[in-house]
């Protein structure tokens, strides 16, 4: 297992690749499921949801201009402005993330202003856990056989959340995520690394383990 970290962005993450290697899959996070589950937007809509149940009760005390000038509207400026710069910042994140299946390895690259890329080949996977969220999306979370520790603030947010001793890099958030495990599944396959049964976790609904 090889990764790099360093203070600019990676031009070209192909060269990651060792020669006559091909790539099997290439993509990028969802922008609106880095948005909802990693930068807070669920959080937010809570809050506006919460908001505005508080504004309903506060009409039946006082008038409509200080329930809504005074004790609604700074606080749905301040979530609405939030919400734009974590959509902003989730923005920059998923177009700066890259994911690559090759026929030896998995390849991510994440960050912005510090790139981090990290080069897995499926020798170094202990496990394949696969994570479906809402319609399409999900995210597959690698388990690793190295000793070597991934950083988790590095690597994030391509990492499954809150393992943080033993962090698990991942294809966060990606589409069509049972297209994408269905590649990864016969690429394993084909370096012979038996399947497991899914697993009892609700969240976790296969893993591929590597046969010893």
């Amino acid at each position: 297992m090889e990764y790099k970290s360093k203070l600019e962005v990676h031009k070209n993450i192909l060269d990651a690749i060792p020669e006559g290697e091909s790539i099997l899959w290439k993509g990028k996070p969802s922008f609106w499921g880095f948005s909802w589950y990693f930068f807070g937007l669920k959080l937010l809509a809570f809050y506006l949801i919460i908001l505005s149940v508080v504004f309903a009760a506060r009409l039946t005390v006082t008038d409509f201009y200080t329930a809504f000038a005074v004790d609604f509207l700074p606080f749905l400026s301040s979530g609405i402005l939030a919400s734009f710069i974590l959509m902003a910042l989730a923005g920059i994140q998923s177009q700066s993330s890259v994911y690559i299946i090759t026929e030896n390895r998995v390849i991510i690259k994440s960050g912005t202003a510090l790139s981090f890329l990290i080069s897995i080949p499926f020798k170094k996977i202990k496990a394949v856990n696969l994570q479906k969220r809402k319609g399409s999306l999900g995210t597959i979370s690698f388990e690793l056989s190295s000793g070597k520790r991934v950083p988790y603030i590095s690597c994030w947010p391509s990492v499954r959340p809150w393992k943080l001793k033993n962090t698990e890099p991942a294809f966060s958030c990606v589409e069509d995520v049972d297209e994408v495990a269905t590649i990864l599944r016969k690429s394993v396959m084909a370096r012979k690394i038996s399947l497991q049964t899914p697993t009892s976790d609700p969240d976790f609904k296969s893993q591929i383990e590597q046969g010893v």
